[in-house]
């Protein structure tokens, strides 16, 4: 489609350097100011949490960005002290008030929900009380990502997830593997409004010339159970009484000096965050690159390596496993269960190259100008057919 319609997007953003999701919005951001012959137009809504009030925007072409400060109560105490997803609604009222504020002053054509967290969630319930329309880009499934609460948490996550659940919301899902476990796990029905957009690989990461290493393995991830963190530390454990063949270097938002990172840099290799393009020098000194997570809509770090040069290894439930199927890479989607079979599948695979087809498919297939301009051709599609089936 592409025709670039003239339609205004409210949106949520947190710049965070180790959320993916703030990556790709960014990203996102920066292609709608870099195309200024399209009619849309984007306000990136930052909430911050404060005891003084104050909403700020700024704007650069196309694109604003409005930050508003109000008090945002810690999602666990509000848990806590809560029995049914009401009481959270309550405790969360002035979030909500913050995000109607600014759906009043900017008049929205549409509102594109990233993620399912509590934020996202408030922004939804604004958008429902102002009659806007909403598309809901499926970042992380809730109830799977926080299956380690509590139970009586797990239980609130779920429903706050559930009530997204809508025939008036269209859903971006960045895999099938998504789509499949939000209908079987907590919608409980099919979609019908929908569309699967993977994620895109910035163009930077295709300048890397890999050394072809084969003594460093790498891992970028936050500390977060989902992302089976539990498996890092076994696989560097096994490595050590392999005689340390191996070199263990994992990027992680986990704090120095606590003592599970002393602990840990004993067996391996910590790095602190980064900012997203500075991988580069970090992918191009891997021999391998590895995404153990349980789950993941999809997983950005193993096609950001592929795009380098650099092989990774990815377990089966991750999104990004649908695209290393397109691409021909089925050899390196396995199961992590065993850190012995994935030990021989690192020997097997460390310091081997990307082939060059591969990574030519890739920028051709998952560019940020291919995934952005279906990504607006989504959003305008949305909005067109209110109420229409869009595939």
């Amino acid at each position: 489609m592409s025709f670039f319609i003239d339609m205004k997007i409210l949106t949520n953003i947190k710049f965070v350097q180790t959320a993916g999701i703030a990556q790709i919005l960014t990203a996102f951001l920066d292609f709608v100011k870099n195309n200024k012959s399209n009619a849309l137009e984007v306000v990136a809504v930052n909430v911050k949490n404060s005891l003084k009030p104050g909403y700020r925007k700024s704007r650069e072409g196309n694109v604003s960005v409005v930050s508003i400060k109000t008090k945002i109560p810690g999602i666990q105490n509000v848990l806590a002290k809560s029995k049914t997803l009401k009481d959270v609604k309550k405790k969360y009222a002035g979030v909500i008030e913050a995000y109607r504020k600014a759906i009043r002053k900017e008049k929205p054509d549409l509102v594109l929900l990233n993620g399912t967290y509590y934020l996202p969630w408030c922004l939804f319930l604004a958008s429902k009380m102002e009659s806007v329309p909403v598309v809901l880009h499926y970042h992380g499934v809730l109830t799977v990502e926080t299956r380690h609460w509590l139970p009586k948490y797990r239980k609130l996550f779920k429903k706050m997830e559930q009530s997204f659940d809508s025939k008036d919301v269209f859903y971006i899902f960045p895999s099938k593997i998504t789509k499949n476990t939000v209908e079987q796990k907590i919608y409980g029905h099919k979609i019908k409004r929908f569309a699967v957009v993977p994620n895109p690989v910035p163009m930077y990461f295709f300048d890397n010339t890999a050394y072809g290493n084969k003594i460093n393995i790498g891992i970028v991830s936050r500390w977060d159970s989902i992302k089976n963190v539990d498996f890092c530390r076994t696989l560097a454990e096994y490595n050590k009484r392999r005689g340390g063949e191996f070199v263990i270097n994992l990027i992680t938002d986990l704090k120095e000096g606590c003592r599970l990172y002393k602990k840990l840099s004993k067996i391996m290799k910590i790095h602190p965050v980064v900012k997203n393009d500075k991988l580069v020098d970090f992918y191009k000194n891997m021999g391998v690159v590895i995404s153990p997570s349980h789950f993941e809509t999809y997983g950005n770090v193993a096609k950001e390596a592929l795009a380098s040069g650099i092989p990774a290894v990815v377990n089966y439930n991750m999104g990004v496993s649908e695209t290393f199927e397109k691409l021909g890479l089925r050899e390196w989607v396995i199961d992590f269960k065993s850190p012995s079979k994935v030990y021989k599948k690192i020997k097997d695979t460390i310091g081997n190259k990307v082939r060059d087809e591969v990574r030519e498919k890739i920028k051709v297939s998952y560019s940020p100008q291919k995934i952005f301009t279906r990504i607006i051709d989504v959003l305008e599609s949305a909005y067109l057919s209110r109420g229409v089936v869009v595939r």
